[in-house]
């Protein structure tokens, strides 16, 4: 079934923003420089350079397929038993995900804000709102998003230029005190988690007016450059704060807030970064549960698109229960480590397979 639903070249831009950025710019800068000490920053550029590629490749087959989704044009391209065995993993993949991003914000409120509140509380009521969001229907709610980022964005580069009394430039170097290994490792992770997930994007593309095709290319790949450069602000603002210890902050950016401290009158600023950790985990699970529905709907050529919001929220809450129940650190070994893994593999994958045989074809005819 066709959502009758459109939006704007820019609407979409923004919505792509939001998503690749969403809490990232909070949350990525601490394992980052985990895995890339001093380096991290040159972890992020090379990320961008695999990133503008696998945008290209998006691109590429939108353009080849402008009316249709990645379900269906996999459909004309490797046949539908094919589409099948690609979908399996691309649906657990975001499945993972979604409760992974919801379940990040009830960490957070657990470990540094409220740590007396139970966890389930603030998943369940997170989850509420995100399916409420995704019900009112994407062209509604990318209206109220690009507010919201902004205001995030907004919020972050207060506390990075607040903050900058507390740095200390000598920290960035030596750049690669232990060679090129760790700047890979640090491109393996930010590309594998927050990046390879623009893939999910190919289930979007479809609602962009006909009229504005040719604007969302610029559009797409300037937010993918406006991302890369954020982020190596804000890994660059967690390295010259803690220096050798920045790789241990968990949530780089609450701690670099709460070392703010101006002539006893700006103090305790970690509230906005607080405010700015939920909205943005608020607007990226949302356009990911949004991406999760559609595409099991075309999946299975349901005629509701709205049937199964509320089951698939109830899915990915009890999901997020569940992988916590395991302890927190295999959680976060299964972020850090396993998931870049599964991404190339349910993600990058099949986008490549599908991108080949498009050219392919192409050459053929």
């Amino acid at each position: 079934m066709k959502d009758q639903q459109q939006l704007s070249a820019g609407q979409m831009s923004f919505l792509f923003f939001t998503f690749i950025t969403g809490s990232n710019i909070l949350t990525i800068p601490g394992p980052l420089i985990g895995f890339a000490q001093n380096g991290s920053w040159l972890s992020v550029l090379l990320s961008l350079v695999n990133g503008i590629l696998l945008l290209a490749g998006v691109i590429f087959l939108y353009r080849k397929f402008p009316q249709f989704n990645l379900i269906e044009y996999s459909r004309k391209l490797v046949g539908k038993w094919l589409t099948l065995i690609f979908a399996v993993p691309f649906i657990f993949m975001q499945l993972h995900s979604t409760s992974g991003i919801v379940l990040d914000v009830g960490l957070f409120m657990t470990t540094s804000m409220m740590r007396e509140t139970p966890l389930y509380v603030f998943n369940l009521l997170i989850f509420l709102v995100v399916a409420l969001t995704v019900r009112s229907g994407i062209e509604n709610f990318s209206r109220m998003f690009a507010m919201l980022m902004m205001t995030v964005i907004l919020s972050v580069m207060v506390i990075v230029f607040l903050a900058s009394a507390n740095y200390h430039p000598k920290y960035l170097v030596p750049v690669l005190p232990d060679g090129f290994k760790p700047v890979l490792l640090g491109t393996y992770f930010y590309y594998g988690v927050p990046i390879s997930e623009l893939v999910l994007f190919t289930m979007l593309l479809p609602y962009v007016r006909r009229e504005e095709h040719h604007f969302l290319k610029k559009g797409m790949f300037l937010a993918l450059i406006v991302n890369h450069l954020i982020i190596i602000i804000v890994t660059l603002s967690t390295l010259m704060t803690f220096g050798p210890i920045a790789g241990e902050r968990a949530y780089s950016m609450f701690e670099v807030a709460r070392t703010i401290d101006l002539y006893e009158v700006v103090q305790r600023v970690e509230s906005i970064v607080g405010y700015s950790l939920v909205i943005s985990n608020y607007l990226k699970a949302a356009i990911s549960l949004y991406i999760l529905n559609i595409t099991i709907t075309y999946l299975f050529k349901l005629k509701d698109n709205r049937i199964l919001i509320f089951p698939l929220t109830l899915v990915c809450f009890l999901f997020s229960m569940i992988q916590i129940s395991l302890g927190q650190a295999r959680w976060v070994n299964a972020v850090t480590i396993i998931e870049p893994l599964w991404k190339a593999l349910s993600y990058i994958l099949p986008l490549l397979i599908l991108t080949l045989t498009a050219i392919l074809r192409k050459n053929r005819e």
